[in-house]
């Protein structure tokens, strides 16, 4: 065959070779997704915090669904995990994950494969392949998570681009984000399942990327970056936007928006400060939305289509925008997530990740709430069984779901519940990190009564992280 020939085939080789190529590399993955800690006054990470969730569809599947809680007002089992585990330090909350096929294209086959380094995850819609510590035929042993700690999540032999449709909901956590323009993908199981998404949650036990600690004496916030993993002494990564945030329990809402800050390796050094406190001219009316017009701005820079990001604010409604509370948003450089969450697929894809940091801090009033229920008397714990007659049956399941918006159960709260209610998300936490480090008759009896200690970690007899 001439030589001439021979290079025009072997053109044509190569272009076709591009294209495939190409349409392989068509595929677009956009995953988002949040991680939330709770810190004191000295930045130190509080244990126990899988508690106070957004409650999931029942078709959501858990790393073990047979954990039972005897809490009489916490519900069953939080983040998959026995609620109250003393060495979770860090959620990983509602990651979702979409397909975006090109045009026209044609349904795809692929495997998903998702680790969290130094946790558990325990979550997960459509059905998939679970592997962590202690997992074994019909049950998992939840003993303790260190940072060496893997837990992994492997969808196999999906499909994206189906026309199935997913469960019927109506809980809002689930369906919001069903309004993307994304393939609906299926799961290669008997009995398959499918949804417009990848779901996933977890738990954790390493640092969250920023550490807080707070300066009364000069009302600043002062702000470390926990990279040490990730980066060497001497690298520098850009972390922000940042907003600092205050919810009243009145509804009333404010926050400010912090420069970007440029953490490095070392734990150390003080990357940024901001002041600590607002004043009651900040709690402007407007603010709600000009900080979810902040925060969709930035997620779409950072690479989310408009309606993902849209999506991944409206599961917040509730739970962050609503909940009283002071908090910390910022976004996470994609090198720390790639490093403790590493995701990967079967086929060439362009993959978006943005994740959302969300430390929640110690709010003078929730100290001052801590103190005056370590003074109060203690109530007995019989009217909880006269939730179970209450003329609002989902108002009383909401109760003992764990939630504090759950409107008139028909039955009197006594006086010292409703102090514990008033301390708002992860008060399970808040009062027993009070009781080990300040410990007070009244606060005993009130964890006793009420069955709030620690899940007893096996094999842990000290129980500490």
């Amino acid at each position: 065959m001439p030589a001439r020939c021979m290079s025009l085939i072997a053109l044509v080789g190569s272009i076709l070779a591009a294209g495939i190529a190409l349409g392989a590399d068509g595929l677009t993955i956009h995953e988002w997704g949040t991680f939330t800690a709770l810190q004191d006054e000295q930045g130190r990470a509080l244990g126990g915090i899988n508690v106070d969730d957004e409650p999931l569809p029942d078709f959501v599947h858990d790393l073990n669904p047979f954990v039972v809680s005897h809490s009489y007002s916490l519900g069953i089992q939080m983040k998959g995990v026995p609620e109250r585990h003393p060495y979770v330090t860090l959620r990983l909350e509602t990651p979702v994950i979409y397909f975006h096929l090109p045009p026209r294209a044609a349904p795809m086959k692929l495997d998903v494969d998702v680790a969290l380094r130094g946790g558990w995850l325990t979550q997960f819609y459509p059905n998939a392949d679970v592997d962590a510590p202690g997992v074994k035929a019909g049950r998992v042993d939840f003993g303790p998570i260190t940072p060496r700690t893997i837990g992994r999540l492997t969808w196999k032999g999906l499909t994206v681009g189906t026309d199935a449709p997913g469960p019927v909901t109506d809980q809002h956590v689930w369906a919001a984000p069903r309004n993307v323009q994304a393939a609906t993908v299926t799961n290669g199981d008997k009995q398959a399942e499918s949804e417009k998404y990848l779901f996933y949650r977890g738990v954790g036990n390493f640092a969250a990327p920023l550490e807080t600690a707070t300066n009364a004496a000069h009302d600043q916030i002062e702000l470390r970056g926990r990279f040490e993993d990730v980066l060497g002494r001497s690298e520098h990564l850009p972390v922000g936007p940042i907003w600092l945030v205050q919810v009243q329990a009145d509804g009333r809402f404010a926050y400010r928006t912090l420069a970007p800050i440029s953490v490095t390796g070392d734990r150390s050094a003080i990357v940024g400060r901001a002041r600590a406190s607002f004043d009651p001219s900040d709690f402007a009316s407007g603010n709600l939305d000009s900080l979810r017009h902040e925060l969709r701005q930035a997620l779409v820079r950072d690479g989310l289509f408009a309606d993902e990001a849209a999506a991944l604010l409206e599961t917040w409604n509730q739970a962050y925008f609503r909940a009283p509370g002071l908090r910390l948003f910022f976004l996470v450089p994609r090198r720390w997530t790639d490093h403790y969450l590493p995701l990967s697929f079967s086929v060439p894809a362009i993959l978006q990740r943005s994740m959302i940091g969300r430390i929640e801090l110690i709010s003078p009033q929730q100290r001052a709430g801590l103190k005056k229920l370590s003074e109060m008397e203690i109530s007995g714990s019989g009217w909880i069984y006269q939730i179970y007659q209450s003329k609002n049956a989902q108002n009383a399941q909401k109760f003992l779901s764990g939630h504090s918006d759950f409107g008139d159960l028909g039955v009197a709260i006594p006086a010292d519940y409703q102090a514990y209610l008033d301390l708002g998300r992860f008060r399970n936490a808040l009062i027993l990190d009070a009781q080990r480090r300040h410990p007070t008759r009244a606060l005993g009896l009130f964890i006793a009564t009420y069955e709030l200690e620690s899940f007893s970690v096996p094999g842990d007899a000290a129980n500490k992280p």
